[in-house]
């Protein structure tokens, strides 16, 4: 994992595009083509490579209306609130954070295809880390189409449910939930996602704790592990401070440096959007920006 690591955050060097578009639009429920969830399911082999496009500037509002912008505005810009087992962690919302825009000419099963690091994860499935057993991912709900709020239909994590629950260890690990929402004239519509670092974490003494600290005691205390976003208490902040928003860069700047190392055109904006809250799990504040990725190419791989 130490090579899937190193290109993803290599991908950070590169800054992304400011554009101004949409932040509010009505829903794409109608429109012509489906997302194709069964698409986002693929696991694969590949590699990130780093080279994301940049300008340092702060994302801007538009005031304009309408779909034009490659997705449609959700009924609502953060999560439905979710649960957690533990008191600790009360209930909380996490911001959609990327878009994979309708414009894009390439499926998403072919940009985790090239990625290759990401593998598909499923709320059925556990996995043993250092023998502690626990969930690969939870599940969660958003409204992208304005039909109410139903669970991601796909999850990817870096490194897959083993690998990835190894690198939360040391607050590496990167995951995304993914919803899809049909887009007026698109073959694959517009992905929704929810991006975030995250570390191993447990209740221990009445607090929440790393894993990585507290091995022992998570072995024989299984039902106290979590996964903590970083910046949050229970989490390592040194390499991503921001978990919410660190994720959605790194993301988006891995999806446009991975497909223009396959020959693919990739453009990213960073734009302003409304959101109802400006923080989530464990209280880890998340900003406006929303990053839109867009990766097209003159023959579309399958």
């Amino acid at each position: 994992m130490t090579g899937t690591r190193s290109r993803l955050l290599a991908a950070v060097t590169a800054a992304v595009t400011v554009a101004a578009v949409s932040g509010c639009a009505s829903s794409a429920a109608g429109g012509s083509s489906s997302a194709g969830s069964s698409s986002a399911g693929s696991s694969s082999a590949g590699a990130s490579s780093a080279g994301s496009s940049s300008s340092g500037s702060s994302p801007v509002r538009s005031s304009a209306a309408g779909c034009e912008a490659g997705y449609c505005a959700p009924a609502d810009w953060d999560t439905a609130r979710a649960t957690t087992p533990l008191a600790q962690i009360p209930p909380f919302v996490e911001p959609l954070n990327v878009v994979i825009s309708g414009r894009s000419t390439v499926s998403l099963a072919a940009i985790q295809q090239a990625l290759g690091g990401w593998k598909t994860v499923s709320t059925a499935t556990t996995v043993s880390v250092a023998g502690i057993r626990l969930k690969c991912i939870s599940a969660e709900s958003a409204d992208v189409t304005g039909g109410g709020y139903r669970p991601q239909q796909a999850a990817w994590r870096l490194g897959g449910c083993l690998d990835g629950n190894v690198l939360s260890l040391s607050g590496n690990e990167d995951h995304v939930r993914i919803w899809s929402q049909p887009y007026p004239g698109s073959r694959y519509g517009a992905w929704f996602i929810a991006a975030s670092y995250e570390t191993m974490c447990l209740v221990r003494d009445g607090r929440l704790q790393t894993v990585s600290a507290n091995k022992g005691y998570a072995v024989l205390h299984p039902g106290r592990a979590y996964h903590c976003v970083d910046g949050g208490p229970g989490s390592v902040t040194s390499a991503h401070p921001d978990g919410y928003d660190d994720a959605a860069r790194d993301f988006s700047a891995a999806v446009a440096a991975t497909a223009r190392g396959h020959g693919w055109q990739a453009s990213v904006r960073a734009v302003a959007v409304p959101r109802g809250a400006g923080a989530g799990e464990g209280g880890v504040p998340f900003g406006h920006t929303l990053y839109v990725v867009t990766v097209t190419a003159s023959t579309a791989p399958r």
